[in-house]
């Protein structure tokens, strides 16, 4: 087995079998134990066996910890995977955009081509048209409800049929 890890000091600041203990999350609890374990004077690549992990893995459990402090250690799902290309805090404004758009068009609906424009003007947004689909389903803005209405079409007339036609 390996000798004895090199461990930077500020790995002997934690209690890591505390933390373990207390620890919820499986993911976070598994880094914990391999710190546990080099804490307690085991090698890496004999924790890396113990802990069923790569040693690039405790590596970098290391590394983060050393450099980023213990909060590194836990997951943080918020900061994977691609960026929303409007902002939660733009949302609102982006649906009113979209049904003022919807209100203004003569005949015919908006297309996602369309909806895109809009991105690009009002948001600066340059994006795919899966994109536009994929946010549009993001903020519960399907195809049929963004049907713009028949220039020739009158409300009032087509109130009085629904009344009368049940």
């Amino acid at each position: 087995m390996s000798g004895k890890a090199h461990l930077p000091k500020s790995i002997f600041k934690y209690d890591f079998a505390q933390l373990a203990k207390k620890e919820r999350n499986k993911t976070v609890k598994l880094r914990l134990l391999a710190l546990y374990h080099l804490q307690s004077g085991k090698g890496y690549q004999e924790v890396a066996n113990l802990m069923q992990i790569t040693r690039q893995s405790l590596n970098n459990w290391v590394y983060k910890m050393h450099h980023l402090g213990i909060k590194a250690l836990f997951d943080n799902k918020a900061d994977r995977g691609a960026k929303r290309k409007v902002p939660i805090a733009q949302e609102e404004a982006f649906k009113t955009a979209i049904l003022e758009l919807q209100n203004n068009c003569v005949g015919g609906r908006i297309r996602g081509k369309d909806v895109q424009a809009l991105m690009e003007k009002k948001l600066g947004v340059d994006c795919t048209l899966d994109t536009v689909y994929k946010t549009l389903r993001r903020i519960n803005f399907v195809w049929i409800t963004a049907r713009s209405r028949h220039p020739k079409s009158d409300i009032g007339l087509q109130e009085a049929f629904k009344k009368t036609s049940h």
